[in-house]
C-alpha cells in the first residue's frame, strides 16, 4: 500500500482544486461507468520517450505535472479498469516504466474519477499529446504523450499547469454557469505576467527576520543575536541588489524595530514587488548542525493562505473573495498561487548552487515551510537561512563583514540569474 499512500500525498494540492473546477465550470465525466485501460507501453530513450495508453473506448483526461517529491506527469481520467503489467480488471497497482519514465502508478482517485501516475527519472515536456483511433491491426483507442528531456528550471516553471481550467479565464470564452462567469469576469495575473508600470527595474523587497523586541535565534558561543545578523545580511544585500541599476530595492525594516509578519507582507505587496526575499540565521539543538538552506511555501500551506485572504488581508487585489461562494474562492486563490511557487521555486534551485560556492549547504538544501511571510498569492518568495548561530563556525561566519559580503553577492548573482531566466521562459513562450 505504499504507493497508495505516496499518490494520496502527490493528490494533496491538486484533488481540491480538480474537485472545485469541476462543480465551479461545470465540467462532468458524465456517468460513473468503469472502462478499460488494456495496454501501457513505452518507446524510446532517456532524451525522447513516447508513451501510449491503450484505452477501450476514448476517455476524457486530464493532465498536469509535479516536482515536489520528485518530477511526476499525473493524468485524471473517468473511473477506469486496469488490464495492464498482469493486473487483470484491477483499480490499482504499479509497474516499471522506459526511458524518461521510471516507473507507473494507478488508482481510484474519487468515487467518479481513476488517477495514473508518472514517476520520471527528470525534468521533461511534453512536445505532442494526441489519440489514434482503432484500425484493422489493434481494436483500441491510443492516447499517445511524446516527451523530451528538458532542464529542470523549465520543467519547475510549467509545474501545475490545469490545461482545461485555463481558458476559463480567457475572456473570449462563454461561460455556462453562474459561477464560470464569475470567474470569467476576473484577470488573474501571476506577477511575471503583470503589466509593466514599474518601468524597467524590477522591484525586489527584502526582509530582514525578527527585530526590536524580538531578537530571533541567539548564538550559542557570541551571543550574536539573529536580528542584528538579518539585519546585516539585508543591508549588503541591497547594496549589492542596487550596483548594476537594473532593481529597485526595499527594505522591510532599516533598523532594529519590530515589524508584524501581516505587515512584511502587506509591504511586499504594496510596492508590487517582483521577488521578496527574507533573511533569517536558524539554530539546532545539535551544535554541529551547520549551513545555509532556502525555503519555498509549502503545499499544505496553500489553505492557510486562503484564511489570511479571506479574513481581509487584500491580499489578491481586485477580488472581494469574501462575499464569493467557497468553490470560487478556491478556484481564484489556486489559480493565483500556482504561478507565484513556481516562480519561487524556480529561485530557489537557482541561488542554492551560488549559495554553495560560499559556504556549507545543509542536506535537503531546499525545503517547503509554513511560512507566513511567504503566503502572499502573487510575490515570488523564499527565506533564506543564512546558517546556524548554534555552531561556532557558522556564527563566526556570520558576524564577518567579508563573508556577508561574499554571502550576498551570491545571492544577488542569483537574482540576476533568476530573471535572466524569465525573460528567456517568456521569449520562448
Amino acid at each position: 500500500m505504499a504507493f497508495l499512500q505516496g499518490l494520496k500525498v502527490d493528490m494533496g494540492y491538486s484533488v481540491r482544486l480538480w474537485t472545485f473546477a469541476m462543480l465551479v465550470l461545470g465540467m462532468s465525466f458524465g456517468p460513473v461507468l468503469a472502462r478499460e485501460v488494456n495496454d501501457i507501453r513505452f518507446s524510446g530513450n532517456s532524451e525522447q520517450t513516447r508513451i501510449v495508453i491503450e484505452l477501450d473506448e476514448k476517455q476524457d483526461y486530464r493532465w498536469f505535472t509535479l516536482a515536489s517529491q520528485g518530477a511526476r506527469l499525473v493524468l485524471d481520467f473517468p473511473t477506469l479498469t486496469w488490464n495492464v503489467a498482469g493486473h487483470q480488471g484491477a483499480e490499482q497497482g504499479a509497474a516499471e516504466g522506459h526511458g524518461l519514465v521510471d516507473s507507473y502508478r494507478f488508482a481510484v482517485n474519487s468515487p467518479r474519477t481513476s488517477r495514473l501516475v508518472f514517476d520520471l527519472v527528470g525534468p521533461m515536456r511534453i512536445s505532442r499529446e494526441f489519440y489514434l483511433a482503432p484500425n484493422d491491426e489493434n481494436p483500441n483507442y491510443r492516447l499517445v504523450f511524446d516527451l523530451e528531456s528538458t532542464d529542470l528550471i523549465s520543467f519547475i516553471a510549467g509545474v501545475g499547469v490545469y490545461e482545461p481550467f485555463l481558458p476559463a479565464l480567457d475572456n473570449n470564452v462563454q461561460a455556462k454557469t453562474e459561477e464560470q462567469r464569475e470567474i470569467a469576469k476576473v484577470t488573474v495575473l501571476a506577477p511575471s505576467l503583470k503589466p509593466d508600470i514599474k518601468g524597467n527595474k524590477k522591484v525586489i523587497v527584502i526582509d530582514a527576520g525578527h527585530g526590536g523586541k524580538d531578537p530571533g535565534a541567539i548564538g550559542k558561543h557570541r551571543g550574536t543575536r539573529e536580528k542584528h545578523v538579518n539585519l546585516r545580511l539585508a543591508l549588503a544585500l541591497k547594496k549589492r541588489l542596487e550596483k548594476n541599476g537594473k532593481f529597485k530595492v526595499f527594505l522591510t525594516r532599516s533598523t532594529d524595530r519590530y515589524i508584524e509578519l501581516d505587515d512584511r507582507v502587506k509591504f511586499a505587496r504594496s510596492r508590487e514587488a517582483d521577488l521578496f526575499i527574507s533573511m533569517h540565521a536558524d539554530s539546532a539543538g545539535n551544535s554541529k548542525a551547520r549551513g545555509a538552506s532556502v525555503y519555498t511555501l509549502s503545499e499544505g500551506a496553500r489553505k492557510r493562505s486562503r484564511s489570511e485572504i479571506l479574513k481581509g488581508s487584500n491580499w489578491l487585489i481586485d477580488v472581494d473573495l469574501a462575499e464569493a461562494r467557497p468553490e470560487v474562492s478556491d478556484i481564484l486563490i489556486d489559480l493565483s498561487q500556482r504561478q507565484t511557487k513556481n516562480q519561487s521555486a524556480v529561485f530557489a534551485e537557482l541561488l542554492i548552487p551560488k549559495l554553495a560556492k560560499v559556504g556549507p549547504l545543509i542536506g535537503n538544501t531546499h525545503r517547503n515551510g509554513n511560512l507566513f511571510v511567504l503566503l502572499a498569492p502573487d510575490v515570488p518568495a523564499v527565506l533564506v537561512e543564512a546558517g546556524f548561530l548554534s555552531n561556532k563556525y557558522d556564527e563566526m561566519n556570520l558576524n564577518s563583514k567579508r563573508y556577508i559580503n561574499r554571502l550576498t553577492n551570491a545571492i544577488g548573482d542569483g537574482v540576476e540569474e533568476y530573471f535572466r531566466e524569465n525573460d528567456r521562459l517568456h521569449a520562448s513562450n
